[in-house]
């Protein structure tokens, strides 16, 4: 491949925009401090907020909640009629209950164990 042919960035002949395009340089950032305490100062001039914790004794207790049990999934895909659809979406809106939680509802009012 000649140069030509790796420089000319689709343009057929060399042009003023090609000359421009090779003149593209990225730019060279400039040396960071190596101390965190100036860096926390730059960056608190150019206003950035830290999210650290500036001490490890004053971080807040953390809530442990026990992860809900995996239980296995069954894929469950029907097609029903338009508006046993919106009563069910209807049903879940109003109640706040997922999918789930709203089949699992219909069955317990059926008499129907779902465990």
């Amino acid at each position: 491949m000649s140069d030509q042919e790796e420089t000319s960035f689709g343009f057929s002949k060399p042009s003023t925009t090609r000359d421009k395009l090779l003149a593209i340089k990225p730019s060279v950032l400039p040396p960071l401090p190596g101390n965190m305490q100036q860096l926390d100062q730059i960056a608190d001039e150019a206003g950035f907020v830290s999210r650290e914790v500036a001490s490890y004794d004053r971080i807040p207790p953390q809530r442990v909640s026990p992860l809900p049990a995996v239980e296995p999934r069954v894929p469950l895909n029907m097609r029903i009629p338009v508006p046993l659809g919106k009563a069910f979406k209807r049903f879940c809106e109003e109640n706040r209950y997922s999918y789930p939680e709203a089949i699992e509802e219909i069955m317990q009012r059926a008499g129907i164990p779902t465990r």
